[in-house]
């Protein structure tokens, strides 16, 4: 069985699709950026257009997988505060992406089963002054069906939660 890494590597299809996490995050119609780091991942909304050309499924757009603690991070950003996101959208990329995402790994001779999905979130912050510890912690969106079934873990948060997590997982300092 071949490792996910190599076989995403190996395949040219999939290695003309890595760039930075930067730029996965860019919100192309307000010319803006969600994350600053330069650390490479997968564009997994350039791997679902070579994949399909002529019409593509609906896909999250990064794609990080820790080798070393067969962890694969499928990430969705999302320039906007979460009562302006679309749960139908969300839940689209989600089963979409997983699809896609089973496909490649079984065409590519990968053992899902080795790895642990996490499929993240990651919104602008909802600029609540008072805050609710209990709904932030909540996972947003209608996913929480899809927790067990579809990926191990999900987690629907803001920039600066994923800032945080992102600095503690990965020893990246600009995210």
């Amino acid at each position: 069985m071949a490792e996910l890494t190599y076989a995403l590597k190996s395949n040219t299809k999939y290695s003309e699709c890595i760039e930075s996490l930067k730029e996965t995050s860019k919100d192309k119609e307000n010319d803006e950026y969600l994350c600053q780091s330069t650390m490479d991942v997968y564009d997994f909304d350039c791997m679902v257009k070579k994949l399909y050309p002529k019409k593509q499924p609906s896909s999250y757009d990064s794609l990080i997988v820790d080798e070393n603690r067969k962890i694969v991070y499928c990430i969705e950003f999302k320039n906007q505060i979460p009562s302006q996101i679309n749960n139908a959208n969300i839940k689209k990329k989600l089963t979409n992406g997983k699809d896609v995402l089973d496909s490649i790994c079984k065409n590519e001779n990968v053992q899902r089963r080795d790895y642990k999905f996490i499929y993240c979130v990651v919104h602008k912050p909802a600029h609540n002054r008072y805050g609710n510890p209990l709904v932030d912690r909540e996972t947003k969106f209608e996913l929480k069906a899809y927790k067990g079934s579809h990926f191990d873990k999900i987690v629907t948060n803001d920039i600066n939660f994923f800032k945080n997590e992102f600095r503690k997982e990965f020893k990246e300092e600009n995210c």
